[in-house]
């Protein structure tokens, strides 16, 4: 059995989109320190007098990343703002080898994200101030493994 391909996040894509147009969607990779899709699945506990017993319930998920903050022109505080000022779903889109095609190695995870406020500015003293979003998810993430798979069923194309 031959040894598996750890995924070492140096090369991760992320892009986000000022609203819910494929065309709006900027690649903020380059300002990204962290980034995950969560799930969150509630349980519910039945206790009864035999014992307890989980249930899972519903399951919602999130984009979570970190980015270093810029106000230069088509950076962070750009794209973020706009995406909470469109006051709808945005589009995003992560790529775990952004510099690599798409493929079974390398799928992409797209959907859409309710963008929230988050504060614009963070930090200590002589450190880069930080933006960190946790914005919910429309749907679970669509794992795409061709570029032509994912056009068609998001919408979405890569800039």
């Amino acid at each position: 059995m031959a040894i598996p391909t750890p995924v070492i996040m140096d090369d991760v894509g992320i892009s986000i989109g000022k609203t819910d147009q494929a065309l709006d969607l900027i690649d903020l990779s380059c300002s990204g320190n962290h980034v995950e899709l969560t799930p969150d699945t509630a349980l519910t506990t039945l206790d009864t007098f035999c014992g307890s017993v989980d249930y899972p319930g519903n399951t919602k998920w999130s984009l979570v990343a970190t980015f270093y903050q810029s106000f230069d022109v088509g950076a962070v505080e750009e794209v973020l703002s706009a995406a909470v000022a469109f006051g709808g779903p945005v589009l995003y889109e992560i790529t775990p080898f952004k510099s690599q095609a798409v493929g079974p190695t390398n799928p992409t995870f797209s959907g859409m994200c309710v963008p929230q406020p988050y504060a614009p500015i963070n930090g200590d003293a002589g450190d880069a101030s930080t933006v960190e979003i946790e914005w919910a998810l429309t749907a679970p993430p669509t794992k795409a493994v061709a570029l032509a798979a994912r056009e068609g069923a998001s919408g979405t194309s890569k800039k």
